[in-house]
Order: structure tokens, then C-alpha cells, then sequence
């Protein structure tokens, strides 16, 4: 069974049997939770229309959103149940063009403290081709869900 591409089912298979629910937003772009593959977070995206930008070429906000949550996915795999995190910052480089296909985030959580988590990812066409680098840093919480805090 070939488990190196990301985008075969034997993958998908041999990482997860009971993948967990995505966010409503994420799953109403189309984005695939595929597991931890190699220790990386991994998802996937098969590109429609409505990813595109007026030029007819993915959205810069789509692959955003890709590492952003392969980023943050990471970061939550590391943590015990229960505990949750929130993007602080991400420094996102695009280097070509896509527009369409499948494309595969992968996020590497690479340092954690006790109120940061640190990652880093990229996007890669079905060709293995970088479309875009990510790092970002994330805000460490003690419940997945926050609830609104009082105004003083």
C-alpha cells in the first residue's frame, strides 16, 4: 500500500479510520482534514470556480486559508484534549500561480512554550510543485472553545 501521496485513498486510509468534523467554514470551502501523514497535519483541496480570483487563478485568500488551518491543525495535535489555540500571526509567501487541480497543505508544528505554538507549511500542486510557504504563531488556550469575555 503506498502511502506517500497524499492524494491516493490507500493514504487517506492508512492515517485515520474516524477523521475529525472540520469547522463549518473550512469544510464549506471544500477543504479535506487527510490526517497526520509523515507528522505532518495534512489537507486537501480539490479547486473549483468559486477559488478563483477575477485573473482566472486561485485566490491568494484560499491558499491563506489552506496553511492557516494546517498551521493551527498542527499545533492542536500537539496539545492534550480539550486545549485550543488562535492564530496570532502568519507570514505567507506565494510563488506560483495555480488554477486548478488538487492542491495538499501540510502543517509541522516545530515549537511549543507555555502560551505559544509555532508551525510551518506549505501548499503543493498534484505535481509536488511549492505554491506557497507558510510560518505562523499561535496563542496557546486552556478550552478549544472561548467564550466572550466581559468588557471593562
Amino acid at each position: 500500500m503506498d502511502t506517500t501521496n497524499p492524494h491516493s485513498k490507500a493514504t487517506v486510509a492508512a492515517t485515520s479510520t474516524a477523521l475529525p468534523a472540520l469547522a463549518e467554514f473550512s469544510a464549506d470551502m471544500g477543504i479535506e482534514y487527510l490526517g497526520v501523514i509523515d507528522g505532518e497535519t495534512t489537507l486537501r483541496l480539490d479547486l473549483r470556480q468559486r477559488h478563483m480570483s477575477r485573473a482566472n487563478r486561485v485566490h491568494g485568500g484560499v491558499l491563506f486559508t489552506l496553511l492557516d488551518s494546517a498551521l493551527g491543525r498542527s499545533i492542536l495535535n500537539a496539545l492534550p484534549e480539550g486545549r485550543g489555540c488562535a492564530t496570532v500571526e502568519i507570514k505567507v509567501n506565494y510563488f506560483r500561480p495555480v488554477q486548478g487541480g488538487c492542491v495538499t497543505a501540510r502543517g509541522r508544528m516545530r515549537e511549543l512554550t507555555r502560551s505559544l505554538g509555532y508551525a510551518e507549511g506549505e501548499v503543493r500542486n498534484e505535481e509536488g510543485k511549492v505554491l506557497a510557504r507558510a510560518s505562523g504563531t499561535f496563542f496557546l488556550t486552556q478550552t478549544l472553545r472561548q467564550e466572550d469575555r466581559e468588557r471593562i
